[in-house]
């Protein structure tokens, strides 16, 4: 049977960054999946939010301007709060700097 995290552990001077870095003890992607499902909720909103205004909207613009939110976001989860681990940062930073890239250099 599978031991989960509970508030027990947590003393009683805790931080913000204690009460979020729980999930990653039994699930170390665990804030992988939530910055992955923000990226794509901002991607669409913002694609189908420009596709009313214009005739076409531009996914890629879209998804890259995503990626530089969520850039920062896990960037002050990482080093600000301390609830996302190096190695999911970097998971997400090589992914996101892959779309950037080839927003950028694309025509």
């Amino acid at each position: 049977m599978p031991v989960f995290p509970d508030l027990s552990n947590l003393s009683s001077n805790s931080t913000i960054g204690n009460l979020f870095a729980l999930p990653n003890n039994s699930y170390p992607f665990y804030w992988l999946w939530i910055m992955s499902a923000l990226w794509l909720i901002i991607a669409f909103t913002l694609y189908f939010k420009e596709k009313e205004r214009k005739v076409s909207g531009n996914m890629l613009s879209s998804m890259a301007v995503s990626s530089f939110a969520i850039l920062v976001l896990s960037a002050i989860g990482t080093f600000g709060v301390g609830f996302i681990s190096l190695q999911i940062m970097l998971y997400i930073l090589i992914f996101n700097l892959l779309i950037i890239g080839i927003w950028i250099f694309s025509n």
